[in-house]
């Protein structure tokens, strides 16, 4: 019998999870996942009765966690092992950003207790000139932004790029829904 899609996730998973280093995985592994997770919700669209959609979900559910649990396991491994050239291209992706972030919270550390405040008023600087992009999801009059500039007025379903924090405000208050941009991923 041949092994289903599951069923080799679900392995792929369990050496991992043994293996103290990074296991080698085909190079077209999350394309195959996702194709795969593709065609279950194209089938559970096409006119399925509800116990083979209820299924369905099911099966994507468990691929949704155990890619969840493999990710994270082998990007905390790599991130460790100094090892992110061994990693699938798609993975190396996502650690960029932990990377990023590990930076920045390094520089703002040693920013911060070997006295360098030009470095947290750049910081403070860059952070205030932020813009996010949101999807207005009500008529919103003009408003004025921190950098004290007018924006607006704004109708339901416009998209705009607004200062962060006024975005912020926006969005907590369930005004508009911020758009994510191929930049943002």
């Amino acid at each position: 019998m041949a092994e289903t899609t599951l069923e080799y996730l679900k392995r792929r998973l369990d050496s991992e999870v043994a293996s103290e280093t990074l296991t080698p995985l085909p190079s077209d592994f999350y394309s195959t996942l996702s194709s795969y997770s593709q065609k279950l919700k194209r089938s559970a669209g096409s006119g399925s009765s509800e116990v083979s959609v209820r299924l369905l979900a099911t099966q994507t559910r468990m691929i949704e966690s155990m890619v969840r649990q493999l990710l994270k396991l082998r990007t905390k491994k790599a991130m460790r092992q100094n090892a992110l050239l061994q990693l699938l291209p798609e993975e190396r992706y996502v650690c960029s950003a932990e990377q990023k972030f590990q930076r920045r919270f390094e520089t703002m550390v040693e920013a911060v207790s070997s006295g360098q405040p030009s470095f947290v008023e750049f910081a403070h600087a860059t952070e205030s000139q932020r813009s996010v992009t949101v999807r207005f999801v009500k008529r919103i009059n003009e408003l004025v932004g921190l950098d004290m500039k007018h924006y607006g007025p704004f109708e339901a379903d416009d998209v705009a790029s607004i200062p962060a924090a006024s975005a912020d405000i926006l969005i907590a208050g369930g005004d508009a829904v911020e758009v994510h941009t191929r930049d943002d991923s």
